[in-house]
């Protein structure tokens, strides 16, 4: 099979996050391999994060030169926060154009999940922006739902069939998809959830012991529980700096994971994209969430007439992947 050259994006730089639609496997190669044959021939890193079946399609067609890409290792999408830090970090870490192909996993995933997921193909956008990356993100129409691919539309702003590329008038700015993706409501925490209140920093010591016990009650594993304090800590902090200086924490178990909530009744979200992208070193006030982030395995932020909430959940499992 021969494959056509992709044309060049307009204006001689790529456009940053690519949305491909295929049906078979004859189209998802159509695409893939002009992608990364030519960003090779250019002298262009490639970095490549696809399915089993689609890593080795594309090392088959690639041939020889399959080895002077860069396949991602199995736990890469581990959570979409770090997921989107490592595209982040990437692609700032590296002068000049870059091509990256990568295929979320969505198989298995609840309605919470791919919400998040989807958000975070959103946020590549702006966590791509101004560097020379170029973002293809193939969605299998075969396999995905059609909620998955509806949402796929709403996130990239550019559209490619392999052959030609296009502006994707469908497209949603991350701001307001993100912004959307908080009108839906956290489901309520179970009657039986542990609850203590706290007021000032003299009672943070007794917050992190109350959150240690139970999440060790939970089965939660010593390294885990670590990270859980880290993100109690915070995520109080901020409710006593930012907020009205007290605020409650509700803590129960549920389906093997670890849930934690922490509710500032005076507190407010400034934006819908907060703690998602790395903060400016000079930014410490935008630390906190964005550290919640990435040591948990979710992390959701409501603001409501009750105030802020941010609910943390951590596995239990000793086979989930551990974080950063």
């Amino acid at each position: 099979m021969t494959e056509p050259r992709l044309p060049s994006p307009p204006g001689g730089a790529p456009p940053a996050h690519h949305l491909l639609l295929y049906g078979s496997d004859e189209q998802f190669l159509a695409a893939a391999v002009p992608f990364a044959r030519d960003g090779l021939t250019a002298g262009e890193p490639v970095f490549i994060a696809t399915t089993p079946h689609n890593t080795a399609l594309l090392q088959d067609h690639l041939g020889a030169r399959a080895e002077e890409a860069a396949f991602a290792p199995a736990h890469w999408y581990r959570t979409p926060a770090q997921a989107l830090l490592a595209f982040h970090d990437q692609a700032h870490g590296i002068a000049g154009p870059t091509r990256v192909l990568g295929e979320t996993p969505w198989a298995g995933l609840t309605g919470d999940q791919a919400r998040e997921w989807t958000r975070y193909e959103s946020l590549l956008t702006l966590a791509l922006a101004s560097t020379g990356a170029w973002h293809l993100c193939p969605y299998d129409t075969r396999v995905l739902p059609a909620g998955v691919l509806r949402t796929a539309q709403l996130t990239h702003p550019t559209l490619t069939s392999g052959a030609d590329h296009r502006p994707n008038p469908a497209h949603v700015s991350p701001e307001d998809f993100s912004a959307a993706c908080d009108t839906v409501p956290l489901p309520e925490p179970p009657r039986r959830c542990k609850e203590f209140r706290f007021s000032g920093p003299g009672q943070i010591a007794e917050l992190r012991a109350f959150a240690a016990r139970l999440a060790r009650g939970a089965g939660l594993p010593a390294d885990r529980i670590d990270r859980l304090l880290i993100c109690v800590d915070e995520a109080a902090a901020n409710a006593i700096r930012h907020g009205g200086g007290a605020g409650s924490c509700r803590i129960w178990t549920t389906a093997g994971k670890v849930f934690c909530e922490i509710t500032d009744p005076e507190g407010t979200q400034n934006t819908a994209l907060a703690g998602y992208l790395p903060p400016n070193t000079a930014d410490l006030d935008g630390r906190g969430l964005w550290i919640i982030r990435q040591l948990s395995d979710a992390a959701d932020m409501r603001t409501t007439h009750h105030g802020t909430t941010i609910r943390i959940s951590i596995s239990t499992s000793r086979s989930a992947p551990p974080g950063p």
